[in-house]
């Protein structure tokens, strides 16, 4: 259980510590057949995405993940449901219960 990590693109800034502030530009999919897109802030209308990490402001997979990165680094994240939204999924977002998540994150800055 947990999450795995592929880097798709590597970052040569600072890897994020905790209580810092990350901004990240991020698209999710709910793992399948289709692999069915749910949310990105690359989308029309959407900004990229600030948070405070490892003090559970975010799901537990981009916690933890988030951290292994360095800035300017792209990464997929595959997260398995307890690192994710878990057995209530996140239904507003399409995401069922027990959801294997997959996320496509580059860590744009560290504060």
């Amino acid at each position: 259980m947990g999450f795995e990590k592929e880097i798709l693109a590597a970052g040569t800034g600072p890897n994020p510590q905790v209580g810092q502030t990350v901004t990240v530009h991020c698209t999710g999919y709910v793992k399948g057949e289709t692999n069915k897109k749910f949310w990105s802030t690359k989308d029309p209308g959407q900004k990229v995405f600030s948070f405070q990490i490892g003090k559970g402001k975010v799901i537990k997979g981009w916690d933890q993940g988030v951290l292994t990165m360095q800035v300017g680094e792209s990464a997929r994240l595959t997260l398995t449901p307890d690192f994710g939204y878990g057995v209530n999924g996140f239904p507003s977002w399409g995401i069922p219960g027990n959801a294997v998540l997959i996320f496509e994150i580059e860590l744009l800055s560290v504060k």
